[in-house]
């Protein structure tokens, strides 16, 4: 389950009644739609002034469907896994092409803000990209019958932030590993581009060889 304080109630468009949010996520107009949405209920919420830029959604949108689909036929592996794999590449993809940038009105920070609204001032974007790939992934796992996510201490702790916003400036693919982090995974710090190394993904395919080499049953 999500934190309370750290979350997006999404109301998720759909053109032809109620469609699954793991499908439509992967079409750029339902994709867009999305993202416009959560961003308008986020500066409400937090009090900022966050603005899209469409050409720079649409790069992020198109790189990371070119990655989850270089690796979606790991999927099957361990669908939980793969599915927080899936919103790691979406949160790198995101930091990596910036399509939103702060106004100038910022969140509330100082000694009297709870912990979201400190992490708000700290970096407003970094925490609209991480609350949109947790909401979505919350909910894909939820339209496929598996545990929903449960953030770690970590996720709002400002000094974690400040470390996962130094790190990604650097490496953007290093959000893969902070999102596992946050969410209370194991992250793969020196790989995180491939979903094959994940240590769940990594167990399913060395059970699956075993299988393959066992003697056929008489």
């Amino acid at each position: 389950m999500i934190d309370p304080g750290l979350t997006l109630s999404l109301d998720t468009p759909a053109a032809d009644g109620r469609q699954a949010l793991r499908r439509s996520i992967r079409r750029l107009g339902d994709f867009s739609r999305t993202v416009e949405l959560a961003l308008g209920q986020f500066n409400t919420r937090y009090g900022v002034e966050l603005h899209l830029t469409q050409r720079s959604l649409t790069r992020a949108f198109l790189e990371w469907m070119r990655r989850f689909d270089a690796q979606r036929a790991l999927a099957d592996r361990d669908r939980r896994d793969f599915s927080h794999f899936a919103a790691g590449i979406l949160l790198s993809s995101l930091i990596r092409n910036r399509p939103v940038a702060a106004g100038a009105a910022k969140g509330q920070g100082g000694a009297d803000a709870r912990p979201e609204e400190a992490l708000v001032a700290f970096w407003p974007e970094g925490v609209f990209y991480f609350e949109f790939c947790i909401t979505v992934l919350d909910k894909v796992l939820a339209e496929q019958d598996l545990e929903g996510i449960h953030l770690s201490a970590g996720a709002l702790e400002l000094r974690s932030w400040a470390s996962f916003r130094e790190n990604v400036a650097s490496d953007p693919d290093l959000a893969i590993p902070f999102l596992d982090l946050f969410l209370g995974g194991d992250p793969n710090w020196d790989f995180p581009r491939a979903a094959r190394f994940r240590s769940a993904l990594k167990g399913r395919m060395l059970d699956w060889d075993k299988r393959l080499d066992a003697p056929p049953s008489r």
